[in-house]
């Protein structure tokens, strides 16, 4: 049996498989476990033994395709079931459009740490004023109008705005000596989205491309389908039955979970939600916890692979020593090259700051949040989406003179909530515009800390992302300086319509 067109070299020890269907590279992987041939050795026996059928996925009769599933349902309960472990699915990768799902669902969807993601952007992108998702509870009923009138009034004004406030942004910023005339346009027209994006509402519609393995996709469809939202529950089976398209038999076990939707309820009746009595005044982090003696940590931590020692005696060697000693550990390994260390711009601290971890509450607007999520390497428990906590209004909207449409627009959303919350809360937030704040729990280790403090604070983000990660690292180095010295932070104010 031939099998070089599935692999890139067939007589050295690193190649790639090409061309092959995700349940049987999943397969093959897994024979490392428990076979002593080679991939090469398997595969050829695979393909002799007819237990695969290559090329049978795209086939193009309906009867075709049902054998082909059949076909890898069998093979899955000989090959993979076998193994008696679910990692095996872990090296089936799926990848998976999503087009027209609302904001609202984005955040539910890209809350899975194990997978990647490419969203239409709000910076790039001008969103449609006519694309935005209606639950079907709403779509008839005494809200249905409050709900079009509002989602209709908050992307109308979007997108009425957006021509005025492209040319507002170019006569802001002149087009610079070196810029093309494509680029400068692409800058200003990146500034006025970003603006008005705050009044995008949660309900308009994005597109997502998504890419995740078996297991972590079996287990965000199984989220998805016990989502308090219709949305999301029609999504995790539209995507369900698309994946198994590709990998039929992996992700078979999603289905909705018991567990995950009577433990809401449980929680939710210990705390029955109140809207807020006052609204902060704007963004706001606060570090909520920290470790109690951070540098003798972080000096054992950094010191244990090189060292013969316990934790226990090395940490308490390193908490008895002077504060000097600890500190010059703590240079050693993260003082940057611009102050007379190694790490240069783009080096990685050592994963040893991951034994560190802070957590910060933070009230956001919506659209931050939409950007923040985004790092994943962190835990995350955000509150429902409402309009208790007031809204972010960027400088550029009463500088360019639009300030009571915005505030108008803000207000008839925030009526339109509050008349569909009475009866459906999580529906409700469809309506909610990005400029509304919500608060999130964030638990990052110090390692991730550096990561996003040094890439969101940067000059190229967003004004309220970069606000955010700058008050991450004015709340460290409050109560940690030395722990935030070390942190690279651009604390310059940049406007979102100024170069």
């Amino acid at each position: 049996m031939n099998i070089s067109p599935f692999v890139t070299n067939m007589d050295r020890p690193v190649f790639a498989l090409r061309g092959l269907p995700e349940e049987v590279v999943a397969v093959l992987f897994a024979y490392y476990s428990r076979s002593t041939g080679s991939l090469r050795q398997n595969l050829e026996r695979l393909l002799a033994d007819g237990d695969v059928a290559i090329g049978a996925a795209p086939a193009e009769s309906e009867d075709a395709l049902s054998d082909a599933m059949e076909k890898a349902r069998k093979f899955h309960e000989k090959w993979v079931v076998g193994y008696g472990h679910s990692s095996v699915a872990e090296h089936a990768v799926v990848h998976l459009a999503l087009e027209d799902v609302s904001i609202l669902a984005s955040k539910v969807i890209e809350d899975a740490r194990l997978a990647s993601y490419t969203e239409k952007s709000t910076r790039y992108v001008v969103f449609n004023e006519d694309r935005y998702y209606t639950p079907s509870s709403l779509a008839e009923g005494p809200s249905a109008a409050i709900y079009r009138e509002a989602c209709r009034h908050l992307l109308g004004a979007y997108a009425r705005l957006m021509p005025e406030a492209v040319e507002k942004v170019k006569a802001r910023r002149p087009r610079g000596p070196k810029q093309t005339e494509r680029g400068w346009e692409t800058a200003c027209k990146a500034a006025a989205c970003d603006i008005l994006r705050y009044l995008l509402p949660a309900s308009t519609r994005t597109n997502i491309g998504l890419t995740v393995n078996a297991r972590a996709l079996e287990y965000l469809l199984t989220k998805m389908m016990s989502n308090p939202l219709e949305e999301c529950r029609d999504l995790g089976v539209s995507m369900k039955a698309e994946a198994q398209r590709v990998a039929p038999t992996l992700i078979k076990y999603a289905e909705p979970n018991p567990y995950m939707v009577e433990t809401r309820a449980a929680l939710q009746a210990f705390t029955p939600w109140k809207a807020a009595h006052e609204a902060p005044l704007e963004n706001a982090v606060r570090l909520v916890k920290a470790p109690q003696d951070p540098e003798a940590d972080l000096a054992a931590a950094l010191l244990y692979e090189y060292s013969d020692e316990s934790w226990e005696t090395l940490r308490c060697n390193c908490a008895n020593w002077p504060s000097e000693r600890r500190e010059e550990v703590i240079r050693a390994a993260l003082l940057a090259e611009e102050n007379g260390g190694r790490r240069r711009r783009f080096d990685q601290p050592p994963r040893a700051l991951e034994h560190l971890y802070y957590t910060f509450e933070i009230t956001l607007d919506f659209g931050a949040f939409r950007d923040i999520q985004r790092h994943r390497m962190a835990t995350q428990s955000r509150q429902r989406l409402t309009t208790a906590w007031g809204y972010a209004t960027p400088p550029e909207i009463a500088e360019f003179g639009w300030l009571d449409i915005y505030e108008e627009c803000m207000a008839r959303a925030a009526e339109a909530y509050a008349a569909i919350a009475r009866e459906q809360p999580e529906e409700a937030q469809y309506v909610v515009p990005l400029a509304y704040r919500m608060r999130v729990l964030f638990t990052w280790n110090l390692r991730e800390i550096h990561h996003f403090v040094s890439l969101r604070s940067g000059k190229q983000g967003h004004a309220a992302y970069r606000k955010i990660a700058q008050d991450v690292w004015t709340e460290l180095h409050r109560l940690h300086p030395l722990m935030a010295e070390y942190v690279r932070v651009d604390m310059n104010h940049y406007g979102l319509a100024r170069e």
